[in-house]
């Protein structure tokens, strides 16, 4: 209690100027006004706990709302997610026919093409071949008839 009194001397002296003693009655007001003070602090202090564990237990509530909400949304994030890769599989599938069937009358129309210039070329061949055997034929038959 005497450490009391002279702190609350100092303090007086160090913010005023004011020297003031042990037996001063400003003294036991001030050091009455600072028990009551730590007494509000104290009894405050409680409340305040009070008021932060009631808040605790009430957002703790919504938390698991929170949480719950969450862990949906999650899920949802995942079946639109499935959705959309089936989707995309049926649109490639779709387009896969598509490109198959542009691209196959195309191939087909390019192989007739080639097939037909093939033929041309081939009986161009044939007629010159003919030709140059009937030629042969025609040559060696002069050969045989004049020889003799």
């Amino acid at each position: 209690m005497n450490n009391q009194v002279q702190d609350i001397i100092s303090e007086v002296f160090r913010h005023t100027g004011v020297r003031l003693t042990p037996d001063d009655p400003v003294v036991a007001v001030l050091l009455i006004q600072e028990q009551s003070l730590k007494a509000a602090f104290s009894d405050f202090a409680v409340h305040q706990a009070k008021v932060s564990e009631s808040f605790l237990e009430r957002i703790a509530g919504h938390e698991k709302n929170i949480t719950d909400a969450a862990a949906r949304l999650e899920t949802y994030r995942e079946q639109l997610l499935i959705e959309l890769a089936q989707h995309a599989d049926r649109q490639m599938e779709e387009a896969e026919g598509k490109i198959y069937a542009a691209v196959s009358a195309r191939v087909v129309k390019d192989v007739e093409t080639a097939n037909a210039a093939f033929l041309d070329n081939l009986k161009k061949l044939l007629m010159f071949a003919s030709a140059a055997w009937s030629f042969g034929i025609l040559l060696l038959v002069c050969g045989l008839v004049f020889k003799n």
